[in-house]
């Protein structure tokens, strides 16, 4: 395993190939959610770390998952600020390229959002010649404390119009009273239609918020749904929203998020909310520029880059 040089220091960064023994030093320098991959890393795990220590201490981590012969994705890559821009993360990458091609991959993938830190990376990613990062979602972040404060008429009144108006035969409930028979049905869809299977709305059961996750009847039948998932004690993501294609999807979705947010600001004051939107969901989109960013902490993208491996 050889030594690679850092720019603007006469030691050198070594990097190792992280293990049950080392895993546990890393674990601050990847996000909360990936840090039990590094804390079950055995040989029969599809899942790589690559740490870099400068004169003994972790200054930085890669990490990724990968199918054997197929794909790999890297989930995340840390230098300690005062070891930035000195060729770290660049070695830790392209350390990264190669054990997955020696695991097998044909192609890898990096995902992560815009931040202060993205020219950078995209700095590595052109320089070894991934591909073009291409937008693929809106990441909203909002909080009920701004919900409150930035609440407008005409929103309210839209909104109102759209509960008025919504005809007799749809009606909301909370997604814990779903019938078993309705389950079993939507369970079918999902492995049948792959709109209903991208919307899935039974993954991640056990995070399910039961207070503003809704479903969303027509004429008896469930014809849409928003899930949410608790992911801390103060934050709710907007997880999974569909409406059937044939039921109006924008006004019945805007509906179906309007009362999941109402829930919350009610229920759940100085809290806070993500949701995601797929890029190519122009009408969400447009939604989200138009409506509810005077609601929002924050939009960030969500990107993603690819590389083919020879």
């Amino acid at each position: 395993m050889g030594k690679i040089p850092c720019v603007d220091t006469v030691q050198s960064c070594q990097l190792t190939l992280i293990g049950t023994t080392n895993a546990s030093v890393y674990e601050e320098f990847t996000y909360p959610h990936f840090r039990f991959l590094l804390q079950n890393l055995t040989p029969d795990v599809p899942v790589v770390g690559i740490g870099v220590e400068l004169a003994g201490n972790p200054i930085g981590l890669a990490l990724a998952r990968y199918s054997p012969q197929v794909y790999g994705q890297i989930l995340s890559l840390f230098v300690v600020p005062s070891h930035r821009s000195q060729g770290v993360g660049t070695a830790l990458m392209a350390r990264m390229e190669t054990e997955l091609q020696h695991r097998g991959c044909t192609e890898i993938e990096i995902n992560y959002l815009t931040s202060s830190n993205s020219p950078a990376l995209e700095g590595i990613l052109s320089h070894q010649k991934w591909s073009t990062p291409k937008a693929t979602a809106l990441i909203c972040y909002a909080s009920t404390d701004r919900v409150e404060k930035t609440k407008q008429p005409h929103l309210t009144q839209y909104l109102d119009c759209l509960l008025a108006n919504l005809p007799a035969d749809y009606s909301l409930f909370p997604w814990n009273t779903l019938t078993n028979k309705e389950r079993e049905e939507i369970a079918q869809q999902v492995e049948t239609d792959t709109l209903v299977r991208r919307f899935n709305p039974f993954s991640e059961e056990k995070k399910l918020e039961p207070l503003n996750s809704l479903g969303l009847r027509y004429q008896n039948q469930v014809v849409g749904w928003i899930i949410t998932h608790r992911t801390a004690p103060d934050t709710i993501r907007y997880t999974q929203m569909f409406v059937n294609p044939k039921s109006q999807p924008l006004s019945r979705s805007t509906l179906l998020l309007a009362r999941a947010i109402q829930l919350q600001v009610e229920n759940l004051p100085h809290t806070k909310g993500t949701f995601r939107v797929d890029i190519d969901n122009t009408p969400m989109v447009k939604f989200v520029h138009r409506r509810l960013k005077p609601y929002l902490d924050e939009i960030r993208y969500a990107w993603s880059a690819t590389k083919v491996l020879s």
